[in-house]
């Protein structure tokens, strides 16, 4: 399962969450108002959060989507691009020692010998 397809599907359900929060929150201010004897009000109320809340959850998932797609996408590219180095990594030690046994030096030699294919 790739990362993009988690995110858009965790956007989407928050995005639904939000927005019937916000829906639900207009019917408890309405029915307040409705209480109240404040009829246009309540009407306003609902009409608007009911508006606000589509807006709200439609952007929520359209953005998750596609910032999954983006993620993907990114990965795929980012994936393709290591394919495409080779490298090879060889370490020699070379040590040196004197007439009495002891070590006088040691080197490391790391050659590294790559290619980038371009498109």
């Amino acid at each position: 399962m790739k990362i993009g397809r988690i995110l858009k599907g965790t956007g989407r359900v928050l995005g639904t969450v939000v927005e019937y929060n916000i829906k639900i929150t207009g019917e408890v201010v309405g029915a307040i108002a409705d209480i109240a004897d404040k009829p246009n009000f309540a009407k306003g109320s609902r009409n608007f959060t009911r508006a606000l809340g589509n807006i709200v959850g439609e952007t929520s998932r359209k953005a998750s989507d596609i910032t999954g797609d983006a993620l993907d996408r990114a990965i795929d590219i980012g994936a393709s691009a290591i394919k495409r180095i080779e490298g090879v990594v060889v370490k020699e030690n070379i040590i040196e020692i004197n007439e009495k046994g002891q070590i006088r030096n040691i080197k490391y030699v790391n050659d590294v010998d790559y290619e980038v294919i371009k498109e």
